[in-house]
């Protein structure tokens, strides 16, 4: 970290910066045995995908 602080161009931001930063959050889950909903600010579908027992999705 202390490298890339280092770097021309690049600052440390305040925790209220952080907050101010807009951008696309986005998850993933399983809906169904062989499908992983893509969820993300603006709602959620569902893509072919392969679910192991522990919930987490791969998607193909």
């Amino acid at each position: 970290m202390k490298n890339i602080l280092e770097l021309t161009g690049v600052q440390k931001l305040s925790k209220q910066q952080q907050r101010n930063i807009k951008g696309a959050m986005v998850s993933i889950s399983c809906c169904g045995r062989n499908k992983c909903r893509i969820n993300y600010g603006g709602g959620s579908f569902c893509e072919p995908g392969r679910c192991n027992r522990w919930g987490q999705c791969i998607l193909y």
